[in-house]
């Protein structure tokens, strides 16, 4: 097993945990009482980017490829934008730890798009040919994205349900 084999499933595994907290940090944005237009606006915008991701990831893992890295890479400078604007606009109710987390997630997956495109790999013939990966890679990268996406991924609500006071209310599941 090279190194390559063994890295070759991180970026759509990263696709789909910076999908996922992109996701729910739109979702905040767009369910919280105090959110005006424009951070409803930016919060559907992240939803979309986060779904898109999803996809991605899911569309490079079963071919075995970098699928559409022009599109790949747009997507995750403008989900970086999303993020960095939505800490702008609520601060409050925005998790450092999610953008953060979702932030290196978006940098793997762009980093791999760039170096994909600055190799000229768009269109030949080995592209379009799936390439081994590695079961203990995806195991590794899928551990190393639920370590990063699960505590991002509470932030992320804890961050939405803030008080003004700086608590977070204790949701009790009693009678369920």
């Amino acid at each position: 097993m090279t190194a390559a084999t063994f890295t070759r499933s991180w970026p759509s595994v990263s696709a789909w945990g910076a999908g996922l907290i992109v996701a729910a940090l739109g979702a905040g944005a767009i369910v919280r009482a105090d959110s005006g237009a424009a951070a409803r606006g930016l919060g559907i915008g992240m939803v979309v980017l986060g779904v898109a991701g999803l996809a991605w990831g899911a569309a490079a893992l079963s071919t075995g490829r970098i699928v559409l890295p022009r599109v790949a890479l747009i997507g995750v400078i403008t989900a970086l934008a999303a993020t960095a604007a939505l800490i702008f606009l609520a601060p409050a109710h925005t998790s450092i730890i999610g953008v953060a987390a979702a932030s290196v997630l978006l940098v793997v997956v762009g980093a791999t798009a760039a170096t994909h495109l600055r190799r000229g790999r768009t269109g030949s013939p080995a592209d379009r040919t799936p390439r081994p990966m590695s079961v203990l890679g995806l195991v590794v990268a899928a551990a190393v994205v639920a370590v990063l996406v699960t505590p991002a991924l509470g932030a992320t609500q804890d961050a939405v349900l803030l008080r003004e006071d700086g608590t977070v209310p204790v949701i009790s599941h009693e009678g369920h």
